[in-house]
């Protein structure tokens, strides 16, 4: 299968979305992808306000809702990829087999499910076949989400049911293969919640991962961060960086604690996911604040791109004639793959 995955990458490249797989009667492997629409030529796009370069209203650490005063005694510019070395800690996930299970937790909505089946994805690439757990069994379509991932990568998924379960199931697993645990939503202040995802972090001796989104109130990030530290998380993937413009919360989190693993860098399975360290938080939060100075007298107008592609069926040049055979259907994008998936119940 990894063989498979790596040469559709070589063929549609990084940006291909699998959708399904099935073994051939000549005992090759028959993987169905999808691929973002290209967009129109320049000629066919109505052309957008020409941009005009302005001073920020905003500093950078008002922009991103930070004050970062205290780190400078005259008052001069700062060095922020300095102040985020010094001030944050950060550290990258432990995916091997001698690791403790890697569990992941957050609010409602924050991407956890889509975080382990990135892990996974990565793990497969990677040729390594983790075992996927989830105690997320009542959300409504939650355990058909991470199965169609793991259908796909011909991965393990295990539904726990109890703490019992989840901590006999580890200590089988563990140092065979790589662990990876989803569990539901939980919500910092609610007691109840909060002991039983300690229960559960127990039970598996796991690594507690935060998964939270960018771009939400400053001060409300700081403080849900720092609960969960308080309740064992030690690090934090960050989301959604794609479609946030302030990510201040994220550092004042990061700063009462909690250290800081990855960053989501768009929709995509396939390498969604990228090591953050203190220079590319400072790029990160960089070019959202000078993006932010780039206005349009009436503000962006172009023609959107058709959400379709024709059907096109081909095989790798350079791979064996049984190995793989990609189609690209016209179901496109994250969001598309997503609908796909729940209105076929998984892949």
């Amino acid at each position: 299968m990894s063989a498979a995955m790596a040469t559709l990458r070589n063929t549609l490249g990084e940006d291909a979305f699998i959708l399904s797989s099935r073994a051939t009667s000549d005992g090759g492997i028959e993987l169905t992808a999808a691929l973002d629409p290209e967009l129109p030529a320049e000629d066919e796009r109505i052309k957008s306000s020409p941009a005009v370069k302005t001073v920020p209203k905003k500093t950078f650490q008002d922009w991103h809702g930070l004050d970062l005063s205290s780190f400078s005694d005259d008052g001069s510019e700062l060095n922020y990829k300095k102040v985020f070395s010094e001030n944050i800690s950060f550290e990258a996930l432990d995916l091997s087999v001698d690791a403790p299970p890697v569990m992941v937790c957050g609010v409602p909505g924050s991407g956890k499910t889509l975080t382990i089946s990135r892990l996974a994805t990565r793990l497969a690439l990677a040729g390594i076949a983790p075992v996927v757990m989830t105690t997320d069994t009542e959300r409504s379509g939650a355990l058909e989400q991470l199965a169609a991932c793991t259908r796909i990568l011909g991965l393990d998924l295990i539904a726990v049911e109890s703490s019992k379960m989840l901590e006999n199931l580890c200590r089988v697993k563990r140092g065979k293969m790589p662990v990876l645990i989803d569990t539901g939503a939980v919500v910092p202040f609610d007691e109840k919640g909060m002991k039983i995802l300690a229960g559960l972090q127990e039970a598996a001796e796991a690594s507690l991962i935060l998964v939270h989104p960018a771009g939400e109130d400053p001060s409300e990030t700081e403080e849900t961060v720092s609960w969960f530290h308080k309740n064992g998380a030690s690090k934090m993937i960050v989301s959604r960086t794609d479609c946030a413009r302030r990510l201040g919360g994220v550092v004042r989190g990061a700063m009462a604690g909690m250290s800081l693993a990855e960053a989501s860098t768009g929709s995509q399975l396939i390498g969604g996911l990228r090591t953050l360290d203190p220079s590319r938080l400072n790029e990160l939060m960089m070019s959202k604040w000078e993006t932010a100075s780039t206005i349009s007298s009436d503000g962006p107008q172009k023609k959107l791109a058709q959400s379709v592609v024709p059907i096109v069926s081909r095989r790798a040049a350079n791979s064996d004639s049984n190995l793989l055979k990609t189609n690209v259907s016209t179901v496109t994008g994250a969001a598309a793959l997503m609908r796909h998936i729940a209105a076929q119940g998984g892949v």
